[in-house]
């Protein structure tokens, strides 16, 4: 049977790997602050998943602020960097677990790795 925190906590693991590439990659360049900012956010939301981690309501309004947060941040940011963080604002804000079908929810989830994968390589680069 499906279990309803598998998939917070697969999108805890994308934003925590995220989180890790863009911690080795913040510290030089001219993105150093918007980068720093993007890091407080990843954190944030890792932290938060964990914390709602049996309901799904909260687990999908918690990937809509995150992906609007990100947002934000990209329309302070321009070329690498405000790309990278578009797409991860597209991927969370399209990650939405519907508990009545959990094959789909493992599909999200899935489709989530995979992009989070390719933004992480973005923004790492951006914030290098």
């Amino acid at each position: 049977m499906f279990s309803v925190l598998s998939p917070r906590r697969i999108a805890a693991v994308a934003a925590g790997a995220a989180l890790l590439s863009l911690t080795a990659a913040c510290g030089a360049g001219s993105n150093t602050a918007l980068c720093n900012e993007a890091q407080k956010l990843f954190t944030d939301y890792s932290s938060n998943a964990a914390t709602i981690s049996g309901d799904l309501n909260k687990f999908n309004e918690a990937n809509q602020k995150f992906s609007a947060d990100l947002k934000a941040l990209a329309a302070k940011a321009d070329g690498e960097l405000a790309s990278a963080l578009n797409d991860f604002s597209a991927t969370w804000g399209s990650l939405k677990i519907d508990p009545s079908n959990p094959a789909g929810a493992a599909t999200a989830v899935q489709d989530l790795g995979t992009k989070a994968q390719q933004a992480t390589t973005k923004l790492a680069s951006a914030c290098s």
